[in-house]
């Protein structure tokens, strides 16, 4: 393990806050506060189970782009990305969400279960979604915080019309609301967070 591993894990967790901190949108004061609530010592610290997926070939692009909106956010996903564990939903497939879909997604928890710090009912992590993609409606008893580290995303909540959302704009989604994530021609990286109710993963709406 890197031995550098805990602090630049712990810098990601505190980067996120600070860049969190001044944005006034819906959701954003609980996720700070849950997130103060959050145990990442060293003594909470566990090395997950580096794990890598094919979306990731846009991650240094999605970096660099990061870092025109926060070098620091940037510079502290640089410093872990070979040590996080990238993960899909056991439930989704091309078959469901298009050809070529699984390729082009994945998420990764900095803390929750397969994360740096375990967390108490609490998940924080990151979103890779390729071009051109439809992260159809979907739903979960969560809330849940986005924060599009990149430009281009357009985001749907309860059936409605699709939106684009500036970079680092954020995204409430209230427990069971039915939203959708949409791409163009740029990949989306995104911080997400889960504030409580953690257990149940999300559901695609419809067959």
């Amino acid at each position: 393990m890197n031995r550098d591993l805990p602090e630049n894990a712990r810098w990601l967790v505190e980067a996120i806050a600070r860049a969190l901190q001044p944005r006034h949108g819906t959701g954003v004061a609980e996720v700070l506060a849950r997130l103060a609530d959050q145990d990442v010592s060293d003594g909470a610290f566990r090395a997950p189970e580096p794990a890598g997926l094919p979306v990731l070939a846009h991650l240094p692009q999605s970096i660099g782009e990061t870092l025109l909106l926060d070098a620091d956010v940037a510079a502290a996903i640089a410093a872990v990305e070979e040590e996080l564990c990238w993960r899909q939903s056991s439930s989704y497939s091309d078959a469901l969400l298009g050809e070529g879909f699984t390729r082009n997604y994945g998420w990764a928890e900095i803390i929750g279960p397969h994360g740096f710090f375990a967390g108490d009912d609490f998940l924080l992590g990151l979103l890779m979604l390729g071009p051109n993609r439809h992260y159809r409606d979907h739903f979960h008893p969560a809330p849940e915080l986005y924060w599009p580290l990149t430009s281009g995303s357009q985001w749907s909540i309860d059936g409605g019309d699709f939106a684009e959302v500036p970079q680092g704009a954020t995204i409430w989604h209230p427990p069971m609301a039915l939203h959708a994530t949409k791409t163009s021609e740029t990949p989306l990286l995104a911080v997400w967070c889960w504030t409580r109710d953690t257990g149940t993963p999300a559901k695609l709406a419809g067959p």
